[in-house]
């Protein structure tokens, strides 16, 4: 029987004798998600293997939109980053769910906030109501962020004789998390103003499958992809992150700066070019970068755009977290967060805590 190793010692060697960055992917498929289990890095979450077989993960709290043709197991992507993230007991979910049943309601009885069909017309205002309230508190943690800058400067004297050097200027909540308790101490800042949990600074994650089908009218679409466009621009470094799982042929109601908003972008296989420009950019495919799904010999494969700064282009293939998996680690993760008392929102509701 051929052993994952084999494969992937088969695999590299036909990379070597062919050349060192295929344009079209890497050939490999993993056959599932393994269950939860402490991750690599409190800094990333699992997303699949790159060409080398290697573990591929996303920088935590980077907002990522995934976009394929139809079969191109967008939804199996989104599935996977979602449960990555589900794994951090003190994150928040947001799921938005497409279909009474579909692909990402075994996350309900984990989600902080769960949206579906069976609000019938007030679906999507729903979702759009709870895109602006996090649009809120994002701006509340940026004023957050100044009260503490400010008190920090105030306070520069006693910082620089404890420690030797300058106050340091926060710009994001990781910035909050690296300061020294010293620091703290010297400025006076009482510890309740940096805990999560007091000053209610847990991270949120948007799940979106679909969504944008949920539009009765042009004024719910444009109300929605305003107020989702808001959060993903802005929530980066203040703890909201979004994930954004769409078909393709749904990128056309997408508004011209959403795209964008996105740093990372994934594409699990886009036959047109307008959509694979404007998903990864222009200059992917003005690389050679081809896009063109295989669904039949290259199952999950894509690519992933690191634009954050210089774009980066990486192949790669996507867990396969199929339905019964996802499901029962989902179970599990909301057993285990019922026992710590992690369940909050609709999640605590639900549960009856």
């Amino acid at each position: 029987m051929r052993t994952l190793a084999t494969t992937l010692k088969t695999l590299l060697n036909r990379r070597a004798a062919h050349c060192p960055q295929s344009s079209v992917g890497i050939g490999l498929r993993l056959r599932s998600l393994p269950s939860p289990q402490p991750l690599r890095s409190i800094t990333a979450v699992p997303l699949g293997i790159d060409e080398t077989g290697q573990p591929l993960d996303v920088p935590r709290g980077m907002s990522v939109l995934i976009a394929g043709d139809p079969r191109t197991r967008v939804t199996t992507a989104l599935r996977t980053l979602a449960l990555g993230y589900a794994r951090f007991p003190g994150t928040r979910l947001h799921v938005y769910e497409a279909d009474l049943l579909g692909d990402l309601s075994a996350l309900r009885g984990l989600a902080h906030r769960y949206i579906d069909t069976t609000h019938g017309s007030f679906t999507i205002p729903a979702a759009t109501d709870d895109l602006n309230h996090l649009a809120d508190l994002i701006e509340r943690r940026a004023q957050h962020l100044a009260d503490l800058n400010a008190d920090l400067f105030a306070a520069e004297e006693f910082v620089r004789r404890v420690t030797g050097k300058p106050v340091p200027r926060l710009t994001s909540l990781d910035d909050m998390r690296a300061v020294e308790e010293r620091v703290w101490a010297a400025t006076g800042i009482h510890p309740d103003r940096i805990d999560p949990e007091t000053a209610d600074l847990h991270p949120h994650v948007v799940v979106i499958g679909h969504a944008i089908r949920w539009a009765l009218s042009d004024r719910d679409a444009e109300a929605f992809t305003t107020a989702l466009t808001r959060v993903t621009d802005q929530g980066a470094g203040l703890g909201v992150t979004v994930l954004l799982g769409t078909d393709s042929s749904y990128l056309s109601y997408f508004p011209a700066d959403l795209a964008p908003a996105f740093r990372y972008r994934i594409s699990t296989g886009l036959t047109k070019p307008v959509h694979a420009d404007q998903v990864l950019g222009a200059l992917a495919r003005q690389s050679g970068i081809d896009t063109t799904p295989d669904r039949l010999r290259r199952p999950g494969q894509g690519w992933i755009a690191d634009l954050t700064s210089e774009p980066v282009y990486q192949p790669f293939q996507v867990y396969d977290a199929n339905p019964h998996a996802f499901r029962a680690d989902c179970l599990r993760l909301t057993r285990s967060r019922a026992r710590s008392g992690w369940l909050t929102g609709d999640a605590a509701t639900r549960s009856g805590k």
